[in-house]
């Protein structure tokens, strides 16, 4: 799928593929027989479901792209464009066991961890049913793995290797992982963070 600007996701769109991504694509595995080896393993049970985890990614966006137009919110934050480095990263994780602590253009990570989309609109309203029970307008669920993401740009990278730490400890077979974006990389606790995990080898993704 082709990025568009943030606000303007294409809602009636024919879904044709694009010549020039397919072609670079082709370019990508010509050059990395490996990187294409593991492509030929994913099934196409797989291939569907991570077809439909991109599809519901991009509704959702839509659907708050509709409430900042009607005016039923001030502003959203969307990932259009951005929906295959979250659903390609949280497809890879055993989501029976492993954590995730998406970032604002992460929304995809939270339905795919089993949350009902439902609890992300409403999270954006504030309302008393939403996950944090309108205390929070971020969308976080523990017992979906799902860990509430933080406002300040960094802040999960020290989270994520904090968590990714105590699996260590516990010896449990867990993975947690976060996103970085580029703000994000021009702060101190995103740099903390990664070299903590990396120094004390954790089981962290970012």
């Amino acid at each position: 799928m082709k990025r568009y600007p943030a606000y303007d996701p294409p809602e009636y769109l024919i879904w044709t593929p694009d010549p020039e991504l397919l072609k670079a694509y082709e370019q990508v595995l010509d050059k990395d027989p490996e990187k294409a080896s593991v492509i030929d393993r994913v099934s196409e049970e797989d291939l569907l479901r991570i077809y439909r985890d991109l599809l519901l990614t991009r509704l959702h966006d839509i659907g708050l792209k509709r409430w900042v137009k009607q005016g039923i919110l001030s502003k959203a934050w969307l990932g259009t464009g951005e929906e295959a480095v979250t659903v390609g990263s949280v497809a890879a994780l055993n989501r029976e066991r492993d954590v995730v602590c998406p970032m604002i253009r992460n929304a995809g990570a939270c339905h795919m961890m089993g949350m009902p989309m439902a609890h992300l609109f409403r999270a954006y309203l504030g309302t008393s049913d939403s996950p944090s029970g309108g205390r929070d307008l971020h969308a976080g669920d523990l017992r979906h793995g799902v860990i509430q993401p933080i406002s300040h740009m960094g802040a999960s990278v020290p989270v994520i290797a904090g968590v990714a730490l105590a699996f260590k400890q516990r010896e449990e077979d867990r993975v947690a992982m976060t996103w970085i974006g580029d703000g994000a990389t021009r702060t101190a606790a995103c740099h903390e963070g990664i070299n903590f995990a990396a120094v004390q080898h954790l089981p962290a993704v970012f």
